[in-house]
């Protein structure tokens, strides 16, 4: 049976600045079994990329917490799938919320300093505002919003990490639960919707916690759960 792991990226494989040779070795070894290994993350992939260059190589990438998707063919990743923000209302929404530092994300694989400096047709993907407290933002911008430790990634409405999931199942026609792990809010969305929702030993915020169903040391101890048959 092929088994499809979807995990997010930063708190979860990238720690202290690394990825763990135990967790590459456990990542590599499960898809020489022929299972579909993906990245669920906030981050835009060009910021991706080079943390996982020669360490990993993912089957697909649910980048911009699902703005956008990217897919392995004939060995390189491709994009397949993007859901831009109306412009118009991003440049309201950054001059409401100007006192803070926003990073603007398009479809060319990098950060525009300002709505003035987005192309001609270039495309927004995602925002990123630093802040560390909860904040209710104005609804009236129709933007899904993501929080996790010290940033809010905003996206078009209907973004977020399970709809990422739903089309990747749909893409490789994956009828069976995921396996999903992760450890921070913004992960919820799509922890909450499989049976085999994980998160690792060290989290402790109850929301993520309510999320999952169980705990492992790190993705190289699930994996190794999953062979033994735990799961």
């Amino acid at each position: 049976m092929i088994r499809l792991l979807a995990s997010d990226f930063d708190g979860t494989i990238y720690i202290n600045e690394a990825i763990s040779e135990e967790d590459r070795r456990a990542i590599g070894d499960f898809q020489e079994e022929g299972h579909v290994f993906g990245i669920v993350t906030g981050r835009p992939y060009f910021s991706l990329r080079p943390l996982i260059e020669n360490k990993l190589a993912p089957d697909f990438i649910i980048a911009n917490n699902g703005g956008e998707i990217l897919t392995r063919q004939n060995k390189a990743l491709t994009k397949i799938y993007r859901d831009p923000m109306d412009k118009d209302k991003v440049r309201d929404f950054i001059s409401k919320y100007h006192s803070y530092e926003i990073n603007i994300f398009t479809d060319q694989d990098r950060k525009a300093g300002s709505i003035s400096d987005v192309n001609d047709g270039e495309e927004i993907i995602s925002l990123a505002i630093y802040i560390e407290e909860k904040i209710d933002f104005n609804r009236k911008y129709e933007f899904s919003y993501h929080r996790s430790k010290g940033v809010y990634d905003i996206t078009s409405l209907e973004v977020n990490k399970q709809r990422g999931i739903d089309l990747i199942k749909e893409y490789y026609s994956y009828k069976d639960d995921i396996i999903a792990i992760g450890d921070d809010f913004n992960d919820i969305s799509f922890l909450k919707s499989t049976p085999l929702s994980f998160t690792l030993d060290y989290v402790k915020e109850e929301e993520v916690l309510g999320a999952v169903n169980f705990k492992v040391k790190n993705i190289s101890n699930l994996i190794e759960r999953l062979k033994r048959g735990d799961f």
